[in-house]
């Protein structure tokens, strides 16, 4: 298995050291370390439901986006250092790559993991979905009129949709392309499709959200959390249904090799997988779970049918996926 080589971590060597000083001050006075990919604003309600839930346990975080969070355990690890309790993240990809280092614990034993389904966990990669966020497309309601709303995949290669497409940065934000290279049906004809119909590479989702929101694209495809966040402020998009189905991307989520705080982070772990915690993520984080048991998040098209990709072939085609994006994103920019 090939990942990228973490150059940044020679380039900040300062700010690197400041990161393990302060790491260590913030472990005296915690009793729980967790590195997580939500937003701020998401990881605080979830930390803040897991100390009412637990009086005693005192939460420390750290949050990134998925590829970022990654790459910084990688490096911390491979300075001696990463001494934390619980790792999330939403690079699931890379998570097969810390099992064969044999930085992460078994997880899939517990009974609260029994309760996902198949596609929500990985017994060889020992891990489960925190989190199971669905990839939604939407559509600016100004420019897109009743009717004529995308409503499969498939079409967002054709001529209608040429250069009214928006799409994230693969090397910022990686679940989206992760899914379409990893599932079956979709591929690298289907990436290529949507690289060379015009489609805007933009860095982050919140940013090609925003351009849809604005009207300088039509459609885009985004997180429902990020969807809903921007309809309820009164945006004019609109989330289409495709007749597909909707992908589903299950956000790796473990206990690390080594935890300083094990008997919390076990208990917290499992609490978080319970369907009590569960609910948490969708009522309050406002985030799909994988689990079927608890309620579903309001706003998004349901139920739906869902899409499942391939995580371990992505994980180790990482190396010829990489190249493959490369290449056809500046291709089909000079086509444009």
């Amino acid at each position: 298995m090939t990942f990228r080589k973490i150059n940044w971590l020679a380039a900040s060597a300062f700010a690197t050291a400041a990161f393990f000083a302060s790491h260590g001050a913030m472990a005296k006075k915690s009793n729980l370390i967790f590195y997580s990919s939500l937003t701020t604003a998401a990881q605080g309600t979830l930390v803040k439901a897991i100390e009412k839930k637990f009086p005693n346990i005192k939460v420390e975080s750290i949050t990134a986006g998925g590829v970022s969070l990654y790459q910084r355990f990688v490096a911390e690890r491979t300075a001696g250092k990463g001494k934390i309790d619980l790792l999330h993240f939403s690079y699931t990809p890379g998570w097969y790559h810390l099992a064969k280092e044999g930085w992460v614990d078994k997880v899939t034993q517990f009974p609260e993991a029994q309760k996902f389904p198949a596609w929500g966990r990985d017994e060889k990669a020992q891990w489960v979905g925190l989190r199971a966020p669905t990839l939604q497309v939407i559509y600016n309601t100004d420019n897109v009129k009743p009717g004529e709303e995308p409503k499969s995949f498939a079409e967002l290669t054709k001529p209608k949709w040429k250069d009214r497409l928006v799409l994230v940065d693969p090397f910022q934000s990686a679940g989206l392309w992760d899914f379409f290279y990893g599932a079956s049906g979709f591929g690298e004809k289907y990436i290529k499709g949507l690289l060379y119909n015009g489609a805007l590479v933009q860095s982050r989702m919140g940013a090609s959200t925003e351009r849809v929101a604005t009207g300088e694209r039509d459609v885009t495809m985004v997180f429902e959390y990020i969807a809903i966040r921007r309809i309820n402020k009164g945006a004019k998009i609109k989330i289409a249904k495709m007749k597909e189905g909707t992908p589903v991307v299950p956000a790796s989520f473990g206990i690390v090799k080594g935890a300083p705080n094990r008997a919390n982070a076990e208990k917290v772990y499992r609490w978080i997988l319970s369907k009590e915690g569960q609910t948490v993520i969708t009522q309050d984080v406002k985030i799909n779970s994988a689990r079927s048991d608890v309620p579903h998040v309001k706003g998004i098209p349901y139920p739906f049918k869902p899409l499942y990709a391939n995580w371990e072939k992505v994980a180790n085609e990482q190396k010829k996926y990489r190249s493959f994006m490369t290449k056809h994103i500046r291709e089909a920019k000079k086509k444009k």
